[in-house]
């Protein structure tokens, strides 16, 4: 049985054998008893242990489970498939755990909406030599506007997902992106590109957890996936093997490795197994470490060359989107709180010295160089915890190099 801690305790719910539900004072004030959410639930840890969450609250919770593509894609995976968030096993896990906490819940098809907005453009972006990030796309033009539509049809108040991030409501009804609590779990960055419409219905009630917290809690409840692993593969490319997707693409042929200035040093498998800041595979022979600085598509050349080449001091980004009301064009502004940018989920991040945007390009001025900033990956950028805006990284001119050799 679920129980409320008394009021000199944690403030959190607490299970049998006094393992804390993780549950905040502010989720509390966002969803009191008797809210509609509605929970996207996939059947891993993280969303099961979510719903534990807004029962325990009292909330209306209704579960749905996106079917992003065919059943048959990822079942014929085998164990990968079993791991892929929309396995026909992984489906049957949601059943399961919606039907334990009296939620209903049906599986909702996406297919055709991830295939356009997320599949495509994935295989478009790795044929022009750029390092997309498929979750950056489906949350911002899949996941997340589907969950709201349903919920307007459903009426839900709020929609819930299992990421490891807040929002902070604003008194103009306006609310804005925050990191998670666990700088380990943070998921901020894969939430960065939503658009800022979205957050005053959103809630994430384990925005104030750690991983640690949330499994403790599930072993409390006797869940089955407490001890379920997370997936670091794309969903949809189970295996790790993307070249299936470029079978007739000029990305897949192999073509030469060359340095800044041009010299040939090797041959590479193809551009689509490559990407900025890569060390491994390369396969050539030199003085010191060499890493890729650049993909040419048009030539179909790798450019390789040392850390000290790979570091940059300036990132420009397109497609960039203000996630807070007012952000200036130029800054960051004079007292204003530590400004720092981060150009993939595990990159502690480099702090600002200045930025500029015109109209949808921003560039950025780091205090120090970031290595591996690869074209095609998000640009998240933050003044502590919350999220300013967010864009997707362009080729820096630094990093090609001449057309003859030297």
């Amino acid at each position: 049985m679920i129980q409320v801690a008394d009021a000199g305790a944690p403030q959190c719910y607490h299970v049998a054998m006094h393992t804390p539900l993780p549950i905040h004072d502010e989720l509390r004030r966002q969803v009191p008893p008797g809210t509609g959410v509605l929970l996207a639930l996939s059947g891993g840890v993280d969303s099961a242990l979510s719903l534990a969450i807004l029962h325990a609250l009292g909330c209306d919770v209704l579960a749905v489970t996106f079917k992003n593509f065919c059943y048959g894609e990822a079942e014929a995976a085998g164990a990968a498939g079993e791991r892929s968030c929309c396995s026909l096993e992984a489906i049957a896990g949601a059943r399961r755990l919606a039907d334990r906490f009296g939620a209903r819940h049906w599986v909702h098809d996406v297919t055709a909406r991830f295939q356009a907005q997320v599949i495509v453009p994935f295989v478009d972006d790795y044929a022009a030599a750029r390092t997309p990030n498929p979750c950056l796309a489906c949350n911002s033009r899949v996941r997340f506007p589907e969950l709201l539509r349903l919920a307007d049809q459903q009426g839900c108040r709020f929609v819930a997902t299992g990421h490891y991030a807040r929002v902070r409501p604003l008194g103009d009804g306006d609310a804005e992106l925050l990191r998670g609590v666990d700088p380990e779990k943070d998921q901020s960055y894969f939430l960065s590109q939503v658009s800022r419409s979205v957050w005053p219905r959103v809630v994430f009630p384990l925005g104030w957890a750690t991983k640690r917290d949330v499994r403790a809690a599930a072993h409390a409840l006797g869940l089955a996936v407490a001890d379920k692993p997370e997936s670091q593969e794309i969903c949809f490319v189970p295996d790790g093997d993307r070249s299936v997707l470029f079978a007739a693409s000029h990305a897949g042929r192999p073509g030469p490795i060359v340095d800044r200035r041009g010299r040939v040093l090797g041959t590479h498998r193809g551009l689509i197994h490559y990407t900025v800041g890569q060390r491994r595979g390369l396969n050539v022979a030199y003085t010191e470490p060499l890493y890729v600085l650049a993909l040419e598509p048009a030539d179909n050349r790798l450019v390789v060359g040392t850390l000290a080449e790979l570091g940059v001091r300036r990132l420009v980004c397109d497609r960039f989107q203000p996630a807070v009301a007012g952000l200036p064009a130029e800054g960051p502004a004079a007292g204003t709180g530590d400004c720092q940018v981060r150009v993939r989920h595990r990159h502690a991040g480099a702090r600002v010295t200045a930025w500029h945007q015109s109209a949808d390009v921003l560039t950025v001025d780091l205090a120090e160089p970031v290595y591996g900033a690869a074209p095609g990956q998000g640009l998240t950028l933050y003044e502590g915890d919350r999220v300013l805006g967010a864009g997707r990284l362009v080729p820096s001119a630094a990093a090609t190099c001449a057309n003859a050799e030297a």
